[in-house]
């Protein structure tokens, strides 16, 4: 069985490597292998990777965090699933490999008619955008979000999500060509990020007070999100793509006591919400084999690939690996 692991803490292209090993061992009473078929490549990994995130993995370490895949056995005890269903398999275990033995009991049983390349990617980003929306600030119908990244695997949820939840969307762009796509895809409005932004969307939303920013980007795209909040509102940062630390006018933080969050799925009052985060996953499958939830893929590799599929993930868009 082949795996991926980084060597040591460093550029991803160069300390991830393809490493061979023994099959997982048969699954026990209550566990089920899986042979994976998807494993999505995310900002998290390539972080963990340089040493910048929140965990700090001893090295050599196996790498991976997001997966589907079919199971191929299962032990004497197992109900829930069973040979041949295709599952999601749980997040923070390194799924960067042709087979993982699991707890049985946290597999999701899956559609068989969504995109399987899709569903790969069901477990972080769209949880991560329905707790933005459902846990930071109190909003009702049609009230206003913003948020910068519309492009990205959170940003395309987070359009999904506050649809689904009856809320009303502006999405912040760096290229003009993705405002009729993200349109397309669902978002209320879409601008491209600059100095006036404020302003447009002042005017394109009718002056609405929007209680809630999300960040994704850092630098001064959280500026530019701040700059369009309502007094007392909350912008929340879940990442720092343009790896800048986060602008906020002091004006801002003064005047209209506008106050700053982070969000992490690893905090503990998240991660162990169990039948919220469930709800949320079904919610997330349903919206993708609807089609109103599409993450475009930019390139699929395989574990031999691994430095191709490193170099293409740092440069953009949704990169997955397919071990088998």
């Amino acid at each position: 069985m082949k795996f991926l692991q980084m060597s040591k803490f460093g550029n991803p292209t160069e300390v991830v490597e393809v490493v061979e090993s023994d099959p997982p061992p048969p699954p026990a009473a209550n566990e089920a292998t899986v042979a994976v078929e998807y494993s999505a490549i995310g900002p998290a990994e390539l972080l963990m990777i340089r040493g910048r995130y929140g965990i700090r993995p001893q090295p050599p370490a196996p790498l991976g965090n997001e997966a589907i895949g079919r199971v191929i056995a299962v032990g004497d005890s197992v109900k829930n699933v069973k040979t041949g269903n295709r599952v999601a398999i749980p997040t923070g275990l390194p799924v960067w490999r042709q087979a993982i033995t699991v707890a049985a009991a946290e597999l999701i049983v899956l559609s068989e008619q969504a995109d399987p390349q899709q569903l790969s990617m069901l477990r972080i980003n769209p949880l991560t955008a329905a707790l933005l929306l459902t846990e930071y600030v109190e909003l009702g119908k049609d009230d206003w979000i913003i948020q910068n990244a519309g492009n990205s695997g959170v940003g395309r949820s987070v359009i999904a999500f506050a649809r689904e939840f009856g809320l009303r969307s502006v999405s912040l762009v760096r290229r003009s060509e993705l405002v009729h796509e993200l349109k397309s895809a669902g978002a209320d409005i879409v601008l491209v990020d600059g100095p006036d932004v404020a302003k447009q969307v002042a005017a394109a939303t009718g002056k609405a007070k929007i209680k809630l920013g999300i960040d994704g980007v850092g630098g001064d795209s959280s500026h530019s999100v701040a700059s369009c909040l309502t007094s007392n509102a909350k912008m929340v940062a879940y990442g720092g793509i343009s790896g800048k630390p986060a602008a906020m006018s002091p004006l801002i933080i003064i005047f209209k006591q506008v106050t700053l969050e982070g969000f992490w799925l690893g905090y503990p009052r998240f991660r162990d919400a169990h039948e919220k985060l469930a709800a949320h996953t079904r919610t997330a499958e349903r919206l993708i084999a609807e089609g109103k939830l599409h993450v475009p893929v930019a390139g699929v590799y395989s574990l031999e690939q691994a430095t191709q599929a490193m170099a293409h993930a740092q440069k953009g868009g949704k990169v997955l690996l397919k071990p088998n």
